[in-house]
Order: structure tokens, then sequence, then C-alpha cells
């Protein structure tokens, strides 16, 4: 919000700004404080009184301010004229339209286009909608695709579809920032079918997904050990709706990161073995997809237990998915123990996370021990909450070992949350 009277100064910084923060400060003036809602226009007012009383909560001062604006130059009238455009008070839109029209030569609708992407969200009618497809023009085309509003880059890439050439589709969906651009304009050459080869090597996940149903078996084959996760998938539905084993190609193939997920994905117990050779790798995102393979080939197996002391993040990520609900592969003392300081930061979070995942009363437990560490202590005032609200419909009690631990820690906590934990525990 606004929090001192607007000056020239801040009507001229605005005016060299990016146009569509003129909708900010619309709102920004509106909710301050210090504006009165018996406020009166002037007969010879200010830059800086026209320009508060054009974004006033005030209709009727709205309304004047628009007349007033009419026929002034300054250079902040036509961007408020733009905002009155879509004033919720239909008598001020329909006052504010032709005059904004009639500012609207092609240099003024350039420097406005930011504007009205951000105020064709404010859906009062389609006006500014219309307004903006009108910039949909070899002239100011390239402007409206520019755009750095993400939400209004999409809507100009949508309406222009049709107005761009298959090169520029192409060069758009291969390099443009926004993945949802990029799917968009590539969604379209496929619907035409055309650039499925280049957009297969040069798409978004989604896009090349798509391109591979348009192309044959070997085509799908060669994409089994794809970088991203929906093409493999997508590789691998092909290859068995032909009649293939995709498991059967991964085997074969050179060791990759794509080979090495997709055997994960597609492969039987018997690749285990194979799986957990590269539990020793020295790259970590060898181990961490080892590991996520052996979640589905191999979900008993005792080599991922000590990867929960990998020096790489990633790795035990991995490995507190592929423990979790295996009480018979990790012990609680165990758990314990990693949770000492001594340890890097991720152990200890992954070593807790395992032992809330045991049951509700060592969820507690962990979290009233953690309170005070500098590293956990904020998860576990997160997730003591959620604790609490859970264990009111938790009819069990912890054991006597878990009890003695809680009420020992209940000593140093504030009085009040002691007295509610031990209300909880049944003491």
């Amino acid at each position: 919000m606004l929090e001192t009277e607007l000056t020239v100064e801040d009507l001229d910084a605005l005016a060299a700004d990016d146009a569509a923060r003129w909708a900010d400060f619309d709102l920004a003036y509106r909710r301050s404080w210090w504006t009165g809602r018996d406020a009166q226009l002037s007969r010879r007012p200010s830059r800086a009184e026209l320009a508060a009383a054009a974004c006033h909560g005030n209709g009727r001062l709205r309304e004047a301010a628009v007349e007033r604006l009419a026929v002034r130059t300054d250079p902040e009238v036509l961007p408020l004229l733009l905002i009155r455009c879509v004033d919720w008070v239909r008598p001020i839109r329909d006052l504010a339209r032709p005059l904004t029209l009639s500012k609207l030569d092609e240099a003024a609708f350039r420097a406005m286009l930011p504007l009205i992407g951000v105020l064709r969200r404010r859906q009062v009618d389609d006006w500014m909608t219309a307004l903006f497809r009108q910039a949909l023009t070899p002239r100011l085309l390239d402007d409206a695709l520019a755009l750095q509003d993400n939400e209004s880059r999409r809507f100009a890439h949508h309406e222009a579809i049709g107005l761009l050439p298959a090169g520029r589709l192409l060069d758009i969906a291969a390099g443009d920032r926004d993945v949802r651009i990029r799917t968009l304009c590539g969604s379209a050459l496929l619907d035409r079918g055309e650039a499925v080869e280049e957009l297969l090597a040069a798409g978004t996940p989604k896009i090349r997904m798509r391109a591979l149903t348009l192309l044959g078996e070997d085509t799908a084959v060669a994409h089994l050990a794809d970088r991203a996760s929906a093409v493999r998938s997508m590789a691998q539905a092909l290859v068995l709706k032909a009649g293939g084993d995709p498991a059967a190609h991964y085997r074969t193939l050179p060791v990759t990161p794509g080979v090495l997920a997709g055997l994960g994905e597609t492969g039987t117990a018997a690749d285990a073995e194979p799986l957990e050779r590269h539990l020793a790798d020295e790259l970590p995102r060898f181990r961490a997809l080892a590991v996520r393979g052996l979640r589905r080939v191999a979900p008993e197996s005792t080599a991922v237990r000590p990867l929960l002391t990998d020096p790489s993040p990633a790795v035990t990520r991995q490995v507190v998915e592929f423990l979790r609900g295996k009480p018979a592969l990790v012990d609680v003392p165990g758990l314990r123990a990693l949770l000492s300081p001594e340890h890097p930061v991720h152990t200890r979070r992954a070593a807790a996370a395992l032992l809330r995942d045991r049951d509700s009363w060592l969820r507690l437990h962990t979290d009233l021990r953690l309170l005070h560490d500098p590293d956990l202590g904020e998860d576990a005032h997160q997730d003591l909450r959620a604790c609490r609200d859970h264990l009111t419909n938790v009819y069990t009690k912890p054991s006597a070992e878990v009890r003695a631990d809680i009420e020992a820690i209940c000593a140093d906590l504030d009085p009040a949350l002691a007295r509610s934990i031990r209300l909880t525990i049944g003491t």
C-alpha cells in the first residue's frame, strides 16, 4: 500500500517504468489508509490530485477524473484511462472507453501493451481482451509475444498460433523460456503433422512424448533411455504394444542415467544385482537411480540401508522412500543415533523422517526432542502441530519407554506445552 501522499515525482517514476505497474498503483492507492471517502476534485487539479482521483474509491470522483483526463496530455493520462476502461462501475467504463481509443495511436498502443495484458484479467467483460487481440497484427505482434508478464505472453501466443509460420513456431517450441508456451506451440505443429522429428529432439517432455507416438517402433526403442521419465514411459509403452520387452533392451545398453532408470522401471527381481552394484557408484545420480529402481524390483534389499548416511542429500531422499514402512530394515536405536549433531543435516533429517513414519508416539517423541535443535527445530515445530492434531484420533498409548522419554523432555518445555503433552500421553 502507499504510505505517503502521491507526488509528481511518483507519477514520473511510474511513467518511466513498466506500464503494467499502473495496475498495481490503482489497487494500492485505493487501499491506502489516508484516502478519504468524501474527497473533492478542485477546479484546476494538479497532476497528483487528478491521478489520485482517477483511482479513488469514490465512483463520482473517478468519473469526474476521467472527464478531466480526456483533455490532459500528462504521461499518466493514457494508463489511467485504460484502467478506468475496466472499472467495476459501468457508466465509468462507458465514459472512459471512447476517450481511451481516441488516444491509442500505434506508438501508444505499443507502450501500453503490458498494461492492457494485465487489465485483460479484470473480467468485467471482454472489452480489454478484444483490445489486446487488436495488437496481434504484423506491426505489433512481436511486441505482444515479447511481453514480460507470463500470463499475457501465454495469451498472446495462444491467440497468434494461426498467424505464425511453422519455422517461427518451431523456434518457440524449441527455445522459449516458458514451458507452457513451448508446449502450446509444439502442440500446434503436431496437430498439423509438422516438424515431428525436430520436436522429438528439442520439444518439452510432453511434446516429445506425443511426437514419439507419431513415429515408428524403431524410434520408440531409440528413446527407451531418454532423459525425461515421461518420454521413457511412452517409449516403454510403445515397445510393449509392439510385443517387445523394454527391460531386455535396457540390459544390453551401455549404462547411462536413462538406462539405469528404465531398468528400474521395467525390470524384474533378476535385475536387483546389477542395480545393487550401482549403489557404490562414484556418481550420486547413479546411486540415487539405483535406490529408486530397487524400490520396485527388490523392495526388501538389505544393500540400501547403509546409504542412509550417504554424503549426497539426493541419494538419502531416495533411501528414505525405500525404507518407509520397513521396520525390519532399520531399527529405532540406529535412527536415533543418526539424530546426533555430529551427522550432516540431511542425514539427521532423513533419520527424523523415518522415526516420524514409524508410529505416532515416536513421531511426537522425535518432534519434542528436536524442538530446540538449531538445524531441525523449525521442521519439528511445524510437524508438532500436525502431530498433536493427529493424536486426537489415536486410541493407543505410548510404550513405557517412550512415555518416560517424553516425560523427561517435558521438563525443559514451556509449561503450557508440557502440560498439554502430558495430557496427550495420559499422565
